[in-house]
């Protein structure tokens, strides 16, 4: 039996004792999923403690470049959005009348459309009119 530092000699014995008895119920499978699980562990601590490959470096480069130039174009944008309007008045009287001006060129682009929505009410209406009229008779 191979010594160990962790445990006494004593220890060890009561270990392979435990170990070898045979009126311990070990479930099926136990040493399978316990073997898996130690071979995940040791290709988990390879992969984290291996020497990063050329490709792997290069791709962090990229990865990290990008990164950075995410973080530029969110802080440029950010800054452009909570900038202060440059198009606000100082003189309400001359904000009043802008809006004025800009209410009336709205208006007269909506009249149009509004006599022909009036219009097809009008058509739809007589012809729900004339449907009513068939099955009533």
């Amino acid at each position: 039996m191979k010594k160990n530092e962790n445990f006494s000699d004593a220890e060890l014995r009561r270990l392979a004792a435990a170990s070898s008895d045979t009126g311990i119920h070990v479930p099926e499978g136990l040493e399978k999923d316990l073997s898996d699980m130690i071979d995940s562990m040791d290709a988990a601590e390879r992969i984290i403690a291996g020497k990063s490959s050329p490709a792997r470096r290069a791709m962090t480069l990229i990865m990290s470049a990008a990164a950075g130039i995410i973080l530029v174009a969110g802080i440029w944008t950010a800054v452009e959005t909570y900038r202060s309007p440059e198009d606000t008045f100082t003189d309400p009287e001359q904000a009043y009348a802008e809006v004025e001006r800009v209410l009336t060129i709205i208006s007269e682009k909506m009249t149009p459309v509004i006599e022909t929505a009036d219009n097809a009410g009008r058509t739809i209406g007589k012809q729900t009119e004339k449907i009513r009229n068939l099955y009533n008779k």
